[in-house]
């Protein structure tokens, strides 16, 4: 049987067709989505697909993501941590400090919960493959909470890609503000000149973060 493909982000356009596409290769794959009242960890696809609801405001949450994954596919061989903002955000001011908290804890701690959970993951098994992905039109132009979640993260990403060049280990990103994104699904499952612990920006202006270390792809 092939790889144990991890995806962030099931019930979004980006996750589902990754997922999708590595399940048509006949690889098992472990995707989140939200966490609803009558939803549970479930496996499907003859064994292949395992659907884990993931409360992004857990750090017990995002362990279980990976241990449950383990437990019921047996290996994991790549994380996918897919990053687009929420569409819907509200200005920093509007938002009481309850809303504030969960936005946070829902966001920008979620994801850190669960790559530092993949990193952890690493350090017994360098050989796991963490693939970061980036999309959004405008990201210059987001709200102030969606802008903290999203460029707060890539500096994160920008950090783990220099401490991959020299630990030796496999961090990949990417990003596009093209909204084509049928191909920059394909971009991303077929491209054979990306690269690894770089930028690899498609059809985008370098920015100030990944000027240094991108590789540039025109569509």
């Amino acid at each position: 049987m092939g790889k144990t493909i991890l995806v962030t982000g099931k019930e979004g356009f980006l996750g589902n067709k990754i997922s999708q596409h590595f399940l048509d290769q006949g690889y098992r794959v472990a995707a989140s989505i939200p966490p609803r009242k009558d939803t549970f960890p479930s496996v499907e696809e003859e064994g292949r697909l395992f659907v884990f609801p993931w409360s992004r405001r857990s750090a017990v949450a995002a362990k279980n993501f990976v241990l449950q994954t383990l437990q019921e596919l047996e290996t994991l061989d790549e994380a996918w941590i897919i990053v687009t903002p929420e569409p819907d955000s509200f200005g920093l001011a509007e938002m009481a400090p309850l809303a504030l908290d969960e936005n946070l804890d829902g966001g920008i701690k979620g994801l850190l919960y669960l790559v530092r959970e993949l990193l952890l993951r690493q350090v017994t098994q360098p050989s796991l493959v963490l693939r970061f992905v980036f999309f959004d039109e405008d990201p210059s132009n987001l709200p102030p909470l969606a802008a903290l979640h999203y460029h707060g993260l890539k500096a994160l990403v920008t950090a783990l890609l220099a401490q991959a060049r020299k630990r030796h280990l496999t961090v990949w990103a990417y990003e596009t503000m093209i909204p084509r994104i049928e191909e920059y699904v394909a971009y991303l499952l077929t491209s054979k000149t990306t690269l690894p612990s770089r930028w690899n920006v498609w059809g985008g202006k370098k920015s100030l973060m990944n000027s240094l270390f991108t590789k540039k792809e025109n569509p």
